[in-house]
């Protein structure tokens, strides 16, 4: 019996060729582009939780909390922190303290130059809370000797080759030069952890750099694992009551628990190790996909409910021999399941195509052979499912309950219920399409603005190269800085050259700050702020353009000014000035100590946007360098790029012959920085093209079935005299009604979940209500395109043909 329901559900399929190509069609796109963002977002969901008990790990952060607000909050914590917090609550079963060495790390193998740039410092107790497998050496303690260091194994490859690494010594240059033994290796770190590294180094050996800082800098990662059934914000009570213990009585500064599986999509603090995700991005990309497979599955009810009456003689004939209404209804299934079978085949024959491409897109290699992905393929077979019940169980339902005496009789052409079903149906796609049409707009008007916008500095042809880490008193080290700066500056195509310890482009890790606020000419207290340092030298300003409001800027040479203080304006303000000459040889105080140093304030420098426009502009103090050296060398190349370039590169290895060459444009750092952003409005139109593509695959397949269906009223039509365009609208305006009522009540949902979105941005544009006409516009367009062929042909055709039609 089954097996005769698959012959005529096969048969049925090829009778309706037409038919079964769009909903076929639809269904794979449907499922293709649901699955890949499905994909994505669960791989979003799922950092950090790969550790055993992740959900009980927990990243100890610095709040500043001022009169029960929180200014600021820091994603480092104190070097002691994590022991002190261990000794004093029983709650806390384990910690680990950690340091990412920022910046590259120089180091040598052999005869051969590498940079790193995902070093971390880690303690004795990393690899206990964290599990990174150890492939080779020590797996019970490798980190308690300093001097030792742990690769990763695809690091280790790229150093030793087939060779056993352990036991090799690697000498480090940036800021440690010494040599590191190599004492064990682990499996590479997951894609899907907000805290990455190719390589640990024991925590001893940078001991003097902690034991300095102590409590009077929080430069650090620190991680606890906590017991089961803690309240957590009981022990956040408890951590918040320790800190004046530990600091001073007078704090702001408080500990606080951050769970570690919220990080990558919650956390936006400063000093976070790595960009993070944003769950307001991975709500829009899963309202997309539910977008897209709705659709699809609309489009099936859609046609296979407009299309009852040419079934309708067959359930007649097939109850008057008796068939049962059960036995209909797996007929009409078993056709819906080899649909949705044959859809999700090639759906996952289309993302084993786009693999590639979409891995790229995203940056992440989250798909790679789908036929042995078992996450993939059972997410297609519950879509398939899923897919089948719900997109063919009505149909399924309305087919099976035709009565034969209602078939003759013809009621089925005036169902009430079918034909506000039909278009409730077709409202909710001229909704989504129109939420996608205004949403990709928006998405574009904001990342053009961010792209456009005046910035405050020109970085155009501005080149920053990494100085190697020099000791303050490594004198030979400091004259090499001075003879390179120089030289470059002797090249022609080299217009200005200076230094800073901040380049625009980078994140809060990029730029130095302090917790303990500005007294301005002696007050009594802070303002008890967050204020960040940039260290850099007279030319700085003159390389990016950065205009000077007021005052002056360093003089090289003028010994008073290694203690004086160029504010911007957003320092200005804070400070109480309204005008930038106002603000001009008053002096500031950092934190509340009296005795702090009095330092003059020489100039105002206006405003720039050092981060990504996702960041108000920060308060920043410039101070003069002193060292000879701040990290970076930052020149405007006026003449042939590549040329200079190499000629640069040539001086650098005849004075750091030990140093690889690290360089990029200011440019290409604020590209690098807008990524993430560029990647969400990819995936938004790329996947909002693929949900109306599937729509007007469902609007072709009814205006099909419409037209055929008023191909005798067309004839009389036409015989009456009425004219093509007559024609054409009649057919057409049912559609354009719809609109009507798809629009009204998808530009509410538009601006709301776009204003959402837009908020994500410090700078952002204002939402442009005319994007709702433009859109609507566009789907007018899109939709008499897509019914335009079946409306024109039933408008020429011959009425003495339509009028001997059945």
């Amino acid at each position: 019996m089954l097996k005769n329901y698959f012959k005529v559900a096969i048969r049925n399929l090829f009778k309706n060729k037409a038919f079964s190509v769009i909903n076929i069609a639809g269904l794979a796109i449907g499922l293709t582009g649901f699955t890949l963002i499905y994909m994505y977002v669960t791989f979003e969901l799922s950092y950090d939780k790969f550790h055993d008990d992740s959900d009980r790990i927990y990243r100890v952060v610095t709040d500043q909390v001022v009169e029960a607000d929180v200014l600021t909050r820091d994603a480092m914590s104190f070097a002691p922190e994590g022991r002190a917090l261990m000794d004093e609550l029983p709650e806390i079963e384990a910690f680990t303290t950690t340091q990412k060495m920022w910046g590259n790390f120089n180091l040598r193998v052999g005869d051969q130059l590498f940079t790193e740039k995902a070093v971390v410092a880690a303690d004795t107790n990393f690899l206990k809370l964290f599990n990174y497998p150890v492939i080779k050496g020590d797996a019970s303690d490798p980190l308690r000797e300093p001097d030792k260091m742990i690769l990763t194994e695809s690091t280790a490859r790229k150093y030793f080759g087939n060779e056993n690494p352990l036991g090799k010594l690697v000498h480090v240059y940036s800021g440690l030069d010494k040599s590191f033994q190599v004492v064990g290796i682990i499996e590479d770190v997951p894609q899907n952890t907000h805290y990455k590294f190719d390589m640990l180094i024991s925590f001893e050996s940078i001991r003097e750099r902690w034991e300095n800082d102590a409590w009077g800098g929080y430069n650090y990662y620190t991680f606890i694992k906590v017991a089961e059934g803690i309240n957590i914000d009981a022990l956040r009570a408890k951590m918040w009551a320790l800190a004046p213990k530990y600091l001073n009585e007078e704090t702001t500064l408080v500990f606080t628990p951050q769970k570690m599986e919220d990080i990558h999509l919650y956390s936006n603090l400063t000093f976070e190790p790595e960009v993070h995700g944003n769950m307001r991005t991975v709500y829009f990309l899963s309202i997309i996909s539910i977008f897209i497979i709705i659709i699809a599955w609309v489009n099936y009810i859609n046609l296979s409910t407009a299309k009852a009456m040419d079934r309708a003689k067959e359930v007649g004939l097939r109850k008057v021999v008796g068939a049962q209404k059960f036995q209909l209804v797996k007929q009409f299934l078993i056709e819906s399941l080899l649909l949705n079978f044959v859809s999700a085949v090639l759906a996952l024959t289309a993302i084993q195509i786009l693999a590639p491409f979409f891995n790229t897109l995203v940056e992440r290699q989250i798909i790679l052979n789908v036929w042995s992905d078992a996450a993939l393929l059972i997410t297609m077979s519950v879509l398939f499912l899923v897919g089948t019940i719900l997109s063919g169980f009505y149909p399924a339902m309305v087919l099976s309950s035709f009565k034969p005496v209602a078939v003759l009789r013809g009621k089925l052409r005036t169902s009430f219920k079918g034909i506000m079903l039909r278009k409730g149906l077709v409202i909710f796609q001229f909704c989504t399409s129109l939420a996608l049409i205004a949403g990709t707009m928006i998405v574009y008007l904001q990342l053009d603005y961010m792209r456009n916008r005046d910035i405050g500095i020109n970085i155009d042809q501005v080149v920053a190269v990494t100085e190697p880490r020099i000791a303050p008193d490594d004198s030979l080290g400091l004259r090499k800085i001075e003879t390179f700066q120089n030289q470059i500056r002797q090249l022609p195509p080299v217009a200005s050259i200076g230094v800073t310890s901040s380049i625009p482009g980078g994140g809060s890790s990029d730029i130095s700050s302090f917790s303990g606020g500005l007294r301005l000419d002696g007050e009594a207290e802070s303002d008890r702020s967050t204020y960040y340092v940039i260290v850099t030298d007279e030319k700085f300003a003159e390389v990016v353009d950065l205009k000077l409001l007021a005052g002056r800027n360093f003089i090289k040479g003028m010994a008073s000014d290694t203690s004086a203080v160029i504010i911007n304006e957003t320092v200005m303000k804070r400070l109480g000035f309204q005008n930038p000459e106002d603000a001009i040889d008053h002096y500031v105080q950092i934190g509340n100590n009296e005795d702090a140093e009095r330092q003059p304030i020489i100039g105002v420098f206006s405003d720039f946007n050092r981060q990504t426009l996702r960041n108000a502009t920060e308060p920043i103090l410039f101070f003069r360098n002193t060292w000879g050296t701040a990290g970076y060398q930052t020149a405007r190349i006026t003449g042939n790029i590549r040329e200079t370039m190499a000629e640069i590169e040539n001086i650098w290895f005849d004075i750091f012959p030990n140093t690889p060459f690290e360089y990029i444009f200011l440019d290409d750092k604020f590209d690098i920085a807008y990524k993430s952003d560029r990647t969400f409005g990819q995936i938004f139109s790329i996947f909002a093209v693929l949900a109306i593509v599937i729509a007007c695959l469902g609007l072709f397949g009814l205006s099909s079935f419409i037209a055929v269906q008023k191909t005798k009223e067309i004839g009389v039509r036409k015989v009456l005299g009425a004219t093509v365009p007559s024609i054409l609208f009649l057919l057409s305006s049912g559609f354009l009604q719809l609109i009507g009522y798809g629009l009204i009540i998808g530009i509410p949902l538009v601006y709301f979940g776009m204003n959402q979105w837009l908020d994500n941005y410090a700078f952002r544009i204002n939402f442009p209500w005319w994007v709702f006409a433009l859109a609507a516009i566009t789907l007018v367009i899109i939709t008499l395109i897509t019914v335009s062929y079946q409306t024109l042909k039933a408008a020429l055709a011959n009425p003495s043909k339509a009028l001997r039609y059945e």
